[in-house]
């Protein structure tokens, strides 16, 4: 009798400890984040505000006890935590200057280690998922200096180019660039692509005027880069360098 008792007991408490994992093991959460859709979005650093919109997040198995949005640079240094996605569509991304951002979700628990601005994303350490991550390129072109002249030229039927041009543009950036050509009102005379171009440029064939040589920085969609356009109607993401001048007497 005494024997069976204890065989009971000991099976009471092996049913008891047996539940109290399962138990334990049910509680474990992994987090899941889920993914991100929108962009990828590019901007000009131009002084207007630029903000994303348009960002879904489809996470139908979500998991994590806590969770905010992750913006970082491309090495993964974190930028900012917004906490929502209406907090990530506030976000002025004109005032980081040029670069790419990437924009994240994650879900995670408690005792996460990491998470802080100017720390990177890839040393987080604790129970955590980050989603995929949305691109955000934000583009500065920069022409830089021209140097060279100014030059003064006799219209006289004798051939008159100019030289000694230099461009320092230590900086440059832009997709594409090119030389441009105007008169003295903006007007796109040519749009020569190199510096020796420029130099082969008859300005004695133009008549009496003043022109004007600018180097001109851009991204692709450039709108009114054309002879017979206005520099003051350039539409999209450029930087033009000083000018040079060229009088013809």
């Amino acid at each position: 009798m005494i024997k069976k008792s204890i065989l009971g007991l000991l099976a009471i408490a092996f049913f008891a400890v047996s539940c109290s994992s399962d138990d334990d093991a049910a509680q474990v959460i992994m987090p899941e984040a889920g993914e991100l859709s929108g962009g990828p979005y590019t901007f000009c650093i131009d002084g207007m505000p630029d903000m994303v919109s348009g960002i879904t997040l489809n996470n139908p198995n979500a998991a994590g006890t806590n969770r905010g949005y992750v913006i970082t640079d491309d090495l993964g240094n974190i930028l900012g935590l917004p906490p929502t996605l209406d907090a990530v569509e506030g976000v002025d991304f004109d005032g980081a200057g040029s670069g790419v951002c990437l924009i994240w979700y994650l879900r995670y628990e408690n005792g996460l280690e990491g998470l802080e601005v100017g720390m990177n994303a890839s040393n987080l350490v604790g129970s955590f998922d980050l989603s995929n991550a949305l691109t955000v390129t934000r583009n500065q072109p920069e022409a830089g200096t021209l140097s060279g002249g100014p030059f003064t030229f006799t219209v006289d039927g004798t051939p008159d180019m100019v030289s000694g041009i230099s461009l320092d543009n230590p900086n440059a950036s832009g997709a594409i660039g090119t030389y441009v050509i105007t008169d003295d009102q903006g007007m796109i005379l040519g749009v020569p692509p190199t510096l020796a171009a420029v130099e082969g440029v008859n300005f004695d064939g133009a008549g009496t005027g003043v022109c004007f040589i600018w180097y001109l920085r851009y991204e692709d969609g450039l709108q009114g880069l054309a002879m017979g356009m206005n520099t003051a109607n350039l539409e999209g993401c450029f930087d033009l360098s000083n000018a040079i001048q060229v009088t013809r007497n």
